[in-house]
């Protein structure tokens, strides 16, 4: 069998992801090796994102050494790929889902459990998304919210610095690097009524969509349920077509979605089940609802602490 080259961005994370894949793999026989790529995610540390993520923004560089045949998969954090494939290409294989929910990291002398989000009054607390901020404004109007940009343990490391009283990130990419939070006092956020980002906590695998031996390799480590799942919350922001300028939050649990969405009033959320086999009316009229859903409230089960 043919060695197999992925391609992967260069963060700790990045190549975290990619060498799960290649054991999930090589645990079936298939050996494979890396290719690391820089994007213009990489290079571009413009305080924030908006209006980028559907550009392709952390993934144009690596489908592109895919359309030249000089890798054989790409592999992504799931949230950063626009919902529009490129022409060619596909989802080879949608693993597993890691934790979804969102985290809260706050230094000690910073924490105020009385608050909705456990953060003094007046904190600056760091987050690298319009998603985060709508939230934060919304749950924690005495809070200063600020963008964060750099890897995960950049993040991490300008928190231990002072400078933030607390950052918000994926719980996600803080397991994977099993990194040392010791120093701060964490708080996981309730994705039901802090909605994550479509197809948060899952790895994709992006292949050409003519490559039948790889799309063979790549269905061996396929998640059918997190597939499912992360697909419906992709199908959501493809119809709404916001990408990253229009805040929106959404996760799929079993037969149960939860959406969100900033208006000027405030994030507003709609719980719903979910159909045998939603079709894009029903997804339509869903969003629909949600434009005219009542406002998130704040209680005590918004946040726990971890």
């Amino acid at each position: 069998m043919k060695r197999f080259i992925a391609g992967t961005r260069g963060s700790a994370l990045a190549l975290w992801q990619t060498r799960h894949v290649a054991a999930l793999l090589a645990a079936r026989g298939v050996e494979s090796g890396e290719r690391i790529i820089t994007t213009q995610g990489d290079i571009d540390q413009s305080a924030r994102l908006v209006g980028k993520l559907e550009k392709g923004f952390f993934t144009q560089e690596l489908e592109a050494a895919l359309h030249a045949k000089e890798i054989d998969w790409a592999v992504h954090s799931l949230k950063d790929l626009p919902t529009r494939m490129p022409a060619g290409l596909v989802l080879g294989a949608v693993l597993e889902r890691a934790p979804a929910a969102d985290l809260v990291l706050v230094r000690p002398g910073s924490v105020d459990d009385t608050q909705v989000i456990p953060v003094k009054s007046g904190g600056r607390v760091g987050s690298s998304s319009l998603r985060r901020e709508s939230l934060l404004r919304h749950f924690g109007p005495s809070l200063s919210a600020q963008p964060l940009r750099g890897n995960v343990p950049t993040r991490v490391q300008k928190l231990a610095d002072g400078q933030y009283d607390a950052i918000v990130l994926a719980e996600a990419g803080v397991t994977r690097l099993a990194l040392d939070l010791s120093a701060f006092a964490v708080f996981r956020l309730n994705p039901v009524r802090w909605q994550c980002a479509p197809g948060q906590g899952a790895v994709a695998v992006q292949c050409r969509a003519d490559d039948d031996a790889t799309r063979d390799v790549l269905s061996r480590i396929d998640h059918a349920h997190t597939g499912r799942a992360t697909g419906l919350e992709r199908d959501f922001l493809r119809i709404l077509e916001g990408g990253c300028t229009t805040p929106f939050g959404c996760f799929v649990d079993g037969s149960r979605a939860s959406l969100g969405i900033a208006s000027e009033a405030g994030w507003r959320s709609l719980r719903i089940d979910i159909p045998v086999s939603p079709d894009g009316a029903w997804l339509q009229a869903r969003l629909d609802e949600l434009n005219a859903a009542p406002l998130e409230v704040g209680n005590d089960w918004l946040t726990r602490r971890v």
